[in-house]
């Protein structure tokens, strides 16, 4: 079976001849080939990114660039981001109010990080909501074509909705610590934002819905250490759901990016009807091994992860490297609803010799 081939039959519900791999090398890319970035994503095909794939033998998923822009046709909201001297800077503006947030480049980490939060209150709430209801959608399929045509059988691009209303707090513009604070004492009003934020993404996902994708992502980063289960009861479950089921009924998948303690959270996203939990972390970051997440998985969500950044960088040997691959290949005995990536991103330290050493474990001990 060709690579792309091996991700469909997982999704499809078939045995691969054996575990497809995949990876998100594009934040490695950018740092080991001292690639200049800002956080508004590609918008044509990177050719170094589709040769370091081809190099590696791993399918591309993720990180290729919106599918689709998002606007208001309401001449009193703008949405302006720039870049300058580091700082990746966005100002929202409605009739409502004015939103602004900073993120800073590091060059250590080669990421941005969040100076100032997009929303400082729930006072700022009010100016989401009424941006939520304005925003409309425009799909971009020539791009997603792009990436098909440059990878070959590497590509098996997902599309992407944003953060849910959920995610939209606690992972991106409000803060954890926010967020629960603002969950035990203004219920109400975080349920509204959420419901706010949903309502545009289902808006997005049927402008999209009909597109050539296969798998539909959302990247909410979701821990079950700061979200567990009554507040994904409460503010996640029913997104979840129906976004799945309106998947389904096209005979479509949904993915969702965990990136964080996975304990209680894959049981709750097999409810959900959820197809794939995406960047799972095993032990020794986070508490379950990776036979602990098939069991508590269940066998029929497809488990997409494996390697712990710990793991993945210089910090472990290649024994200990090999090994950790190993465990996470044989609970293919189990299900072969699996898929061999990072969790999450492959690390920017990640030795080069031991990324391409995933290939040849994959071909030794992934086989049906």
């Amino acid at each position: 079976m060709n690579p792309d081939e091996r991700v469909q039959a997982v999704y499809h519900g078939k045995v691969p001849d054996q575990v497809p791999l995949m990876l998100d090398l594009s934040h490695w890319y950018k740092k080991n080939m001292n690639v200049p970035f800002d956080l508004s994503g590609f918008t044509e095909v990177e050719q170094g990114l589709v040769d370091l794939h081809k190099q590696v033998g791993a399918v591309a998923y993720v990180e290729m660039g919106g599918f689709y822009s998002v606007h208001s046709e309401d001449p009193q909201v703008q949405i302006e981001s720039t870049t300058a001297d580091g700082v990746f800077s966005t100002r929202i503006s409605t009739p409502v109010g004015t939103l602004h947030e900073e993120r800073v480049f590091n060059s250590g980490s080669y990421s941005y990080g969040i100076r100032k939060h997009l929303l400082e209150s729930t006072d700022d709430f009010q100016v989401v909501e009424f941006l939520m209801a304005q925003l409309q959608c425009r799909p971009k399929w020539e791009l997603y074509e792009a990436w098909q045509n440059a990878l070959g059988d590497l590509a098996y691009p997902y599309a992407q909705l944003p953060y849910s209303g959920s995610g939209y707090l606690a992972a991106r513009n409000f803060g954890v610590e926010k967020t629960v604070y603002a969950t035990l004492d203004e219920p109400e009003r975080v349920h509204q934002l959420v419901d706010a934020v949903n309502a545009c993404n289902l808006r997005i996902l049927d402008a999209i819905i009909d597109g050539p994708f296969e798998v539909l992502f959302i990247s909410d980063n979701y821990d079950s250490n700061v979200q567990p289960k009554d507040f994904f009861d409460a503010y996640v479950r029913d997104y979840y759901t129906e976004v799945a089921h309106r998947l389904h009924e096209k005979g479509k998948y949904l993915a969702i990016h965990v990136d964080g303690e996975s304990r209680g959270i894959l049981g709750w996203l097999a409810e959900c009807g959820v197809d794939c939990a995406d960047a799972l972390t095993p032990s020794p970051m986070f508490a379950h091994t990776a036979a602990e997440m098939r069991e508590d998985a269940g066998s029929d969500l497809i488990l997409s992860g494996g390697i712990p950044a710990t793991i993945f960088g210089p910090g472990a040997t290649d024994t200990e490297f090999a090994e950790c691959v190993k465990r996470w290949l044989d609970t293919r005995k189990e299900s072969a609803r699996l898929i061999m990536a990072a969790g999450d991103q492959v690390p920017i330290e990640a030795p080069l010799e031991r990324i391409l050493m995933l290939r040849e474990l994959v071909d030794s001990h992934g086989r049906f």
